[in-house]
């Protein structure tokens, strides 16, 4: 499993915090190792001189003035005079406790000192010989814990968190025009018409930015051109094939029957031809919404589609769907999908289900045809593209349905994909988004 994020933010969010951690390990290692470290060694020391001293001044000063230096001591210093002879209570142990408070009493000391405490108790008893003596002085073990300096930690975590949101914002300023550059060419490749981007921010995405809309401009230019193009010549092409038609019906049929039936096919075929044509060339004006039932737009449709005793079957217990949408696209979108289906489905029925509900708005129609191979799925959407089993059949066709369909549901944000049958066939799927359902219907 790739757990790898597949979005620039969250890449450049990830990169950002890892490197922020390594910072921050490096700058709390070289303040441990040359500022936390040094004080801890210097505090100990000293504190270590001034328990070492205090044992030295008990033992040279006579026993009236004890009370008042030890007073003075624990004034000063937080230390307290014990009788070394005096039992601890119970729990206390000799304990390593903190190394160089250790090392600094041997040090000044000269030698190994007994340290004592106690999980019960926050005191902590340092047994200390002076001139044959032995004084147990004890302090709080707060005072042995020393705690880096506020700034320091201010300085590191206030500039790492001032480093991160820095440059998350500036990540997400780099990051949301491409998130609009590429939903712009998502628009753009299924046929629609993005708005334009604005021209703003850095330089670098302000020509990209330049450069899209000038590409979209001249593809938008292109396609209306083709579509000018195409219904030009299909309207120049109908008239003289008219007249041709009514030069066919003038000739005396008993001449040759044989040749007129023949022209009348192929007139025919050149006016159906150049209706895929026109029908090609259209679908660029603006969508029109219309409340549809899309139940009713099924049985129109599959009735002016469906003839010559084709069984087709459509589910009875589907609920009422009512529906937005341009219902001359709808309509000629289930044409062609159903043509199509009675073309090159096969002999047997054709079954036609409609999901409706929140998640999703999906018209299938399935048949029993020789099916379509995984590496033609998209091929078939191209222009005059027929596969070799329909050449083979000789079918009635010239591969513009499907093409019209995929354009006309591309310029409207629906989906076409075609699906393998389970048992054999195809299954065409008209997705439409949901959003335009009308659920209080």
């Amino acid at each position: 499993m790739n757990l790898r994020p597949r979005s620039l933010f969250a890449r450049a969010a990830i990169t950002n915090l890892l490197t922020l951690l390594v910072f921050m390990i490096i700058v709390m290692s070289a303040a441990s190792y040359f500022i936390y470290i040094p004080m801890a060694q210097r505090y100990a020391d000293d504190f270590a001189a001034v328990i070492v001293s205090a044992a030295h001044s008990l033992q040279s000063l006579p026993e009236q003035l004890h009370p008042e230096l030890q007073q003075q001591l624990h004034d000063d210093h937080g230390l307290m005079v014990s009788q070394p002879i005096a039992e601890m209570p119970e729990g206390y142990s000799e304990l390593e406790y903190y190394p160089f408070f250790r090392e600094s009493l041997a040090r000044r000391a000269g030698e190994s000192l007994s340290i004592i405490a106690s999980d019960k108790d926050p005191l902590i008893w340092v047994d200390v010989p002076a001139h044959g003596k032995i004084y147990r002085l004890g302090f709080d073990s707060a005072r042995l814990g020393i705690n880096p300096p506020v700034f320091l930690l201010l300085v590191v975590f206030g500039g790492a968190l001032l480093i991160l949101i820095t440059s998350l914002f500036e990540t997400r300023r780099v990051v949301a025009p491409l998130d609009r550059l590429s939903a712009a060419a998502k628009r753009l490749g299924h046929g629609l018409r993005p708005s334009p981007l604005p021209v703003d921010g850095p330089e670098e995405i302000a020509s990209l930015a330049r450069t899209f809309n000038k590409m979209s401009s001249n593809l938008r230019q292109l396609s209306e051109n083709r579509s000018v193009m195409l219904a030009g010549i299909s309207h120049d092409l109908r008239t003289p094939l008219t007249r041709l038609g009514l030069a066919v019906e003038m000739l005396d049929e008993t001449s040759n029957p044989a040749l007129l039936s023949s022209i009348r096919r192929n007139l025919s075929a050149l006016n159906v031809l150049i209706g895929h044509f026109l029908q090609l060339s259209e679908g660029i004006e603006e969508e029109l919404l219309v409340e549809l039932n899309l139940r009713h737009v099924i049985e129109s449709v599959a009735s002016d589609t469906v003839r010559d005793g084709r069984e087709l079957r459509l589910r009875r217990d589907d609920p009422p769907c009512v529906y937005f949408c341009d219902p001359v696209a709808l309509e000629r979108v289930l044409s062609n999908l159903l043509k199509n289906a009675v073309q090159y489905g096969g002999d047997g029925p054709i079954d036609v289900n409609l999901n409706c509900n929140e998640r999703e708005v999906a018209i299938e129609i399935c048949d029993r045809g020789p099916g379509i191979p995984a590496d033609k799925l998209d091929a078939v959407f191209r222009p005059f593209h027929r596969l070799e089993s329909a050449r083979s059949k000789r079918a009635d066709g010239h591969g513009l349905g499907l093409a019209i369909a995929h354009q006309l549901a591309a310029k409207r944000g629906w989906e076409i994909s075609l699906l393998p049958r389970q048992g054999g066939g195809t299954v065409a799927r008209l997705s439409l988004p949901p959003s335009h359902r009308c659920g209080l219907c």
